[in-house]
């Protein structure tokens, strides 16, 4: 087994980025906000790997990222509505009935981009990734 880094997570938060463009490109939105949605959380893994942070929720996961990087400042706090909202959206498509609409995937993918390469950026400035 290969060692775990966080260049490792963040390399599956890429290819979830890269499912999720390629399943809006074909019309499958539910699929598309599924993908844009874990490309946010293995991002947040990512962040916890290099803290030493364990959860087992996806709540547990959003509560403490907000604690330990959006409340001090470590990352803009807007990427919580992005999160939030995605992760509501993919709940609605994983267990509701009603289609996603092409305009939620398509808001889902950009808040994953800004997300992802926030998360990126700042584990590149920390010197976390080689």
């Amino acid at each position: 087994m290969t060692e775990l880094t966080a260049g490792r997570i963040m390399k599956k938060a890429a290819d979830c980025l890269e499912d999720g463009k390629g399943a809006y490109k074909l019309g499958l939105y539910e699929a598309c906000v599924n993908r844009a949605y874990y490309t946010m959380f293995h991002s947040v893994q990512a962040l916890f790997f290099v803290s030493g942070i364990k959860t087992k929720t996806h709540a547990g996961a959003h509560y403490k990222f907000r604690e330990l990087y959006l409340r001090t400042g470590f990352l803009d706090s807007t990427l919580n509505i992005r999160i939030q909202r995605t992760f509501e959206k993919r709940n609605f498509g994983d267990y509701d009935y009603d289609e996603v609409a092409e305009h939620e995937a398509q808001e889902s993918i950009e808040d994953a981009v800004v997300f992802f390469e926030s998360v990126l950026q700042y584990l590149k400035e920390n010197n976390h990734l080689q």
